[in-house]
């Protein structure tokens, strides 16, 4: 957001709202796909619901894994200079 001109900001603002929010709705229906998959396909119910329970926090761990090395080798390393305190009394 400190690189989007005052102008836009609302728009930048709502577009990053809206990615957020899109975002979790999508991995919260991938992860709940995950674990019902598994649970649906064990014999006995209350162990298919913890095996896809168990299921649904290893993709989920494999998935914050890989976006957390993206998230290494793609933001900068500085800060951007910028002007300091401005707006803040």
């Amino acid at each position: 957001m400190s690189d989007v001109r005052a102008e836009r900001s609302g728009l930048a603002s709502g577009l990053l709202m809206t990615a957020h929010e899109i975002g979790a709705a999508l991995g919260v229906a991938v992860l709940s796909a995950v674990a019902a998959a598994e649970a649906s396909g064990s014999g006995r119910l209350h162990a298919g619901i913890a095996a896809g329970y168990q299921d649904g926090f290893l993709a989920a761990t494999a998935i914050a894994a890989v976006l957390a090395f993206v998230a290494l080798l793609a933001l900068p390393t500085v800060r951007p200079e910028g002007p300091t305190g401005a707006g803040l009394h």
